[in-house]
């Protein structure tokens, strides 16, 4: 194998080599990249699902928000509305009060009436007792003595019928005035009771309106509770809003990374493309230099057939010629066998005599019709003799035994006593 062909497959190992490192590469990178897109699919669609809840949260929140307002329009109404019947009431109550005060004004003139006219009936009383008496008989008119001081008499008045009709309208005044005071007191009682009432009712409105005035404050800090929530919520669903705005921006770089990678991997292809073609060039050549280096082999292995044919007539002429057979470094020396064939299929060149070791060698050539095979060792390069037996190795593994039958300078025969597997040209040969 020439060195231009060696370069080329050592350029083209390194080529694939090279190209398959980078594909590997990049189908991790690939597949890295993948995960992550999987994961800030994830994210969004989570992402996604935390903005449906808070936006549903947002929207329970604004419709309690909505029904609080309600509520609490609906409680400043009620407010209203008991405003101003406690209004109304407190109205009607200093209506009352003015009305039991005029009454109480009636009362007290009535009262002072009343005692105007007793004092003028005790008036009257006391000049009707200081008055003399007169009988009046049908023929005359007899003066009846002063009453005394000491005991009060009744008094009679038979003067005339005024004085009966002023005594008529005192008593009936006294009796209107009686009524009067009654009727005044019962106005007065009613208008007590009605007070209390409305002092009761008012104490009840007062309840109410602390109620709801409670109520109040408790709506407020319930719509103000609301009001915080929804604010924090709001701030979340922002949040969840640069989130996902963060994790598309990542996503849609992921994504050009992914192209910029896509055209990387075109790069490659089509490197690879180029590589193949170039392998295949390459291989077309390796099996070009295979057909000839079989042919080679072919030509060698004829030139060594003719040449074992020489020495066996050489030999058999020997032997019918000399009383005795030639000993083991005796006879006809064979002419030397130069073999410049390649090796064969990743095998490393044979080992040449001046560089091998001793006891180490190689096969040179193969003949399968008289089952032996020739090797690199001989009497210069090595220790071998016949009857020496010899081990083949390939890949550091021994495939068959040989047992040397003719020894020449730089060549030795040997037989095959047993072997694993078809031995090659190039397999190594050790003592």
């Amino acid at each position: 194998m020439s060195k231009a062909v060696r370069l080329g497959v050592w350029v083209l190992a390194v080529l694939v080599v090279v190209s398959a490192a980078v594909a590997v590469s990049t189908l991790m990178q690939k597949q890295a990249l993948e995960g992550q897109n999987q994961n800030l699919r994830a994210r969004i669609s989570e992402g996604k699902d935390r903005e449906a809840g808070l936006l549903s949260q947002l929207k329970k929140l604004q419709n309690d928000a909505d029904a609080l307002n309600s509520k609490v329009s609906q409680s400043d109404q009620a407010k209203a509305e008991a405003q101003n019947l406690y209004d109304e009431l407190k109205r009607k109550s200093a209506d009352l009060q003015s009305q039991m005060d005029q009454a109480n004004t009636e009362r007290d003139d009535y009262k002072n009436r009343v005692d105007t006219i007793t004092r003028e009936r005790d008036d009257l009383m006391q000049k009707l007792k200081n008055r003399p008496t007169q009988i009046v008989y049908k023929d005359r008119i007899i003066q009846a003595p002063p009453p005394s001081t000491s005991a009060a008499a009744p008094v009679v008045d038979v003067t005339s019928a005024q004085g009966d009709q002023y005594w008529a309208s005192v008593l009936k005044q006294k009796a209107v005035l009686q009524l009067e005071i009654e009727k005044a007191k019962s106005e007065l009682d009613q208008a007590a009771l009605q007070v209390v009432e409305l002092k009761k009712q008012n104490a009840d409105l007062e309840v109410q309106v602390k109620q709801i005035t409670h109520e109040k404050d408790e709506i407020a800090q319930k719509v103000k509770y609301g009001g915080d929530l929804a604010d924090t919520l709001s701030i979340d669903l922002a949040r969840a809003r640069n989130d996902q705005k963060a994790v598309n921006d990542r996503a849609d770089k992921v994504k050009e990374e992914n192209m910029e990678l896509l055209s990387q991997i075109r790069g490659l292809n089509a490197t690879k493309l180029a590589l193949e073609k170039t392998i295949s060039r390459l291989t077309d050549e390796k099996d070009g230099m295979q057909k000839k280096l079989v042919e080679t082999q072919s030509v060698i292995q004829s030139r060594i057939d003719d040449i074992w044919k020489i020495k066996q007539s050489l030999d058999k002429r020997l032997s019918e010629n000399a009383p005795n057979p030639p000993s083991a470094g005796g006879g006809m020396e064979l002419p030397p066998i130069i073999v410049n064939a390649p090796n064969n299929q990743g095998q490393g060149a044979f080992a040449a005599s001046s560089g091998a070791a001793k006891n180490q060698g190689a096969i040179i050539s193969i003949n399968e019709s008289s089952n032996f095979v020739i090797t690199d060792l001989g009497q210069v390069n090595s220790p071998v003799g016949v009857g020496s037996i010899l081990k083949v190795y390939r890949d550091s593994r021994a495939i068959a035994t040989l047992e040397v039958i003719q020894v020449r300078r730089d060549i030795c025969a040997a037989d095959i006593k047993n072997k694993s597997t078809e031995l090659r040209v190039g397999d190594v040969v050790r003592i």
